[in-house]
């Protein structure tokens, strides 16, 4: 407005008749700087201030008058505001590349750092929202045949792990590059003209892994850059979840390898059926109290399934032998550790911490145990927590030669062998959670035939 008075000031007062058709030239540098926006203020105005320029003091009003000094400088003027429009749009689109690409940054280091396929998911699905390409989003994958919604973002967030209405579409339809998505929003009543459109997710090898739809209200298209803003992300959101998946099937067939070899020794030793599973279920109880994380838990639970593998290169007349070892043979039983952690040192995958496991579950916390009498904290952790669960497993089940012991004896002798062969604290972690509402519930299920465990 400052901009309008000055000009009108003068150019009304100053400048002479022949150069009133130039004062338009004073208005330059205010259109340049605010752009289009200018023009609804300094169009009517020039059409005024040039109308009492023609009616005072003397009336020499004429069309011909009008379109002489009037006509070239609002042409100038809107020529000089669409130059600049043109230079802000240029600069937004810019700004806006830009920030798109750091987005994609921020996206791809967000979803490389995920620690499992949810986490994953969600962080794509967050940045694909935050990008702006779409205000509705659903990362769709097929289960049992079935299209099935496993991350959503606004108003297809209610759809959320429900199968969507319209179930007629197959898993190849995720193998397009591009295709019609109507059918998958089929039966959503607030899909109702929306345009859609969907992009693939694949691992490597062109591995189908789902489709992420994207949706607006109205008939607006998406365009080929706004798709590709969007496959951008979804690529790498593909790549990473494939691999992620590669690695828990890998890992999973290392627990099932893993768990058999555990399972082939008590086909071999019957007093100790069903041992395996209980100690490896309640050593991941006792990891999780002690607030161990996934890896550590893991490489215990591999622990957990090995941990006597050595018995298998024992003698059958010593490992069945119904009465008290001898001398000799109990050294050749006690050489089982050194034996399992021999074997499965060759095992490439295993970590260090699942061969300690193997090796010194027998070790006790006053450093009277064997292979290599370690003491206190020096024994392992992993080692130590089995050690504790080990230990309640061989009171609380029936051997051939013994009763089971009841809760009341376990407990007693849990808390008489801390700080001798048991870790103190991990006793006590132990015997809170065995004595809980869930832990009492859980030995019933592994063990049937009591009534519960009650101190």
């Amino acid at each position: 407005m400052l901009a309008l008075l000055g000009w009108g000031v003068v150019s009304f007062l100053y400048l002479p008749d022949t150069y009133q058709a130039f004062s338009f030239l004073l208005l330059m540098p205010w259109v340049w700087s605010s752009g289009s926006g200018s023009l609804r203020w300094v169009v009517p105005l020039v059409l005024v201030y040039t109308l009492l320029q023609h009616l005072y003091p003397t009336p020499n009003l004429s069309i011909d008058s009008l379109l002489v000094t009037v006509l070239p400088g609002l042409i100038a003027l809107g020529f000089v505001a669409w130059l600049r429009e043109r230079d802000r749009l240029k600069q937004k689109g810019l700004e806006d590349s830009l920030r798109s690409m750091h987005l994609l940054e921020e996206a791809s280091l967000s979803i490389s750092m995920a620690s499992d396929p949810l986490e994953l998911t969600e962080n794509a699905m967050t940045y694909l929202h935050n990008l702006g390409v779409a205000p509705h989003l659903a990362f769709v994958r097929f289960r049992e045949g079935k299209p099935v919604v496993v991350s959503a973002r606004g108003a297809l967030e209610r759809y959320r792990g429900r199968h969507l209405p319209q179930q007629k579409l197959s898993t190849h339809a995720s193998l397009t590059d591009s295709f019609t998505v109507g059918n998958y929003l089929e039966g959503i009543p607030e899909s109702v003209g929306w345009s859609t459109a969907a992009v693939p997710v694949s691992a490597r090898q062109k591995r189908p892994l789902g489709v992420v739809i994207l949706a607006r209200e109205g008939n607006k298209p998406f365009q080929p850059e706004e798709k590709a803003i969007a496959n951008s992300l979804i690529r790498v959101m593909g790549a990473q979840l494939g691999q992620m998946e590669a690695l828990k099937q890998l890992e999973d067939a290392y627990d099932g390898t893993l768990r058999a070899l555990g399972l082939a020794l008590e086909f071999r030793d019957h007093e100790t059926q069903g041992h395996t599973k209980r100690v490896v279920a309640w050593s991941d109880q006792l990891a999780q109290d002690v607030g161990l994380d996934a890896s550590m838990r893991k490489f215990l639970r591999w622990g957990a399934y090995l941990h006597d593998i050595g018995k298998l290169s024992i003698p059958d007349n010593i490992l069945r032998k119904p009465d008290k070892l001898n001398d000799e043979e109990w050294e050749i039983m006690k050489s089982h550790v050194v034996r399992g952690w021999e074997m499965l040192s060759r095992v490439p995958f295993l970590p260090q911490e699942t061969l300690e496991v193997v090796r010194h579950h027998h070790e006790n916390w006053d450093g009277s145990g064997y292979p290599d009498g370690l003491k206190g904290q020096d024994i392992p952790i992993l080692a130590r927590i089995f050690a504790v669960v080990d230990t309640f497993d061989a009171l609380y089940s029936p051997r051939p030669y013994k009763r089971a012991w009841k809760p009341a004896e376990i407990i007693e002798e849990l808390n008489r062998l801390k700080g001798k062969k048991l870790d103190p604290k991990l006793v006590d972690i132990f015997i809170k959670r065995i004595t809980s509402p869930s832990g009492k519930e859980a030995m019933e299920v592994a063990n049937p035939s009591k009534a519960g465990f009650k101190a």
